[in-house]
């Protein structure tokens, strides 16, 4: 079992470090391109930008996998407050 675990983490470890060097190799690339074409603005704004770019991927996973953890306690939790109101209203009104 601890195998199996142990390659399926090798395995998405791969799988994100291989996006993240396509993405930023896209990004260096299109930065030398601007850069042998004059445009030295530009290309440090996409050096950058490249640069940056995995680190933003990561913030965006990360605050959609909180975003539904969040969601999903709230649906856990949601019946046991209603409950809870309900039952406070009957011990008010007695």
């Amino acid at each position: 079992m601890n195998l199996m675990g142990s390659l399926a983490l090798a395995y998405l470890a791969g799988a994100g470090l291989t996006s993240n060097t396509a993405v930023v190799g896209r990004g260096l690339f299109r930065a030398v391109r601007r850069a042998v074409g004059g445009e030295f603005k530009e290309a440090g704004v996409d050096a950058v930008a490249a640069l940056t770019a995995p680190a933003l991927m990561s913030y965006a996973s990360i605050a959609s996998l909180v975003v539904e953890v969040v969601e999903g306690a709230g649906d856990l939790v949601r019946p046991v407050l209603e409950e809870a109101d309900s039952v406070r209203a009957v011990r008010g009104a007695a």
